[in-house]
């Protein structure tokens, strides 16, 4: 297991400006930086269940469907140059508009916890890391299982809380079309990067198949 590419591509996937970004800058807008810890804390419960989903997912890969490996690589591709084109073709201008609620702690755990559960791309993005980073997925380990949800939770805690922090201090900014246009080009830059690593990995599965 490559660590430092684990921890890279944890940190990539919870910097890539999707829904939990845009929520947790949008929920430190409204109601302030101290209370968006409730929303982030939220997101890190409402992640886990994927991440094991992703983690046994590959197990049972690795033991019952070796060329699964293969096609998981390709959806990446697939799905990560979309997204790039996405980005790219059709930046947005605008963030969308939350419920115009005031939010107890309750609330907003739960709100943070919905947005990265009902995500779709979070299983896709952890099947990416799991492959990229070489995670063992051969069979169980307290210590990898341990070392994977680490990494991941952390990446999340940690990115989030600095979004947050960055949206109470770029409220002017964060508003203006040209800023979010030019953020989702970035990011769309980011996602055809990462396509066309997956585009390699899963080029190297299939070689092993051969």
């Amino acid at each position: 297991m490559d660590i430092g590419l684990l921890i890279g591509s944890c940190l990539l996937a919870s910097l890539s400006p999707g829904p939990a970004a845009l929520s947790t800058i949008e929920t430190s807008l409204r109601y302030g930086q101290r209370r968006a810890f409730w929303h982030t804390l939220g997101l890190a419960v409402g992640e886990t269940p994927h991440l094991f989903l992703s983690l046994f997912g590959m197990l049972w890969l690795t033991q019952h469907f070796p060329s699964g490996h293969f096609l998981i690589a390709a959806s990446g591709t697939t799905y990560f140059l979309y997204l790039g084109a996405t980005h790219l073709l059709r930046p947005r201008s605008s963030l969308p508009e939350g419920a115009a609620l005031e939010a107890g702690p309750l609330r907003l755990f739960f709100r943070g916890a919905w947005v990265n559960f009902s995500n779709p791309k979070t299983i896709p993005w952890m099947m990416f890391i799991i492959t990229a980073a070489k995670v063992p997925s051969n069979r169980f380990a307290w210590s990898t299982t341990g070392i994977f949800l680490l990494c991941t939770l952390g990446s999340e805690l940690s990115v989030m809380t600095f979004y947050a922090f960055l949206g109470d201090r770029l409220r002017v900014h964060l508003k203006d079309p040209a800023t979010i246009r030019m953020v989702d080009r970035v990011t769309g830059v980011l996602w055809t990067v990462l396509g066309l690593v997956m585009a390699q990995l899963a080029y190297q599965l299939l070689e092993v198949l051969r």
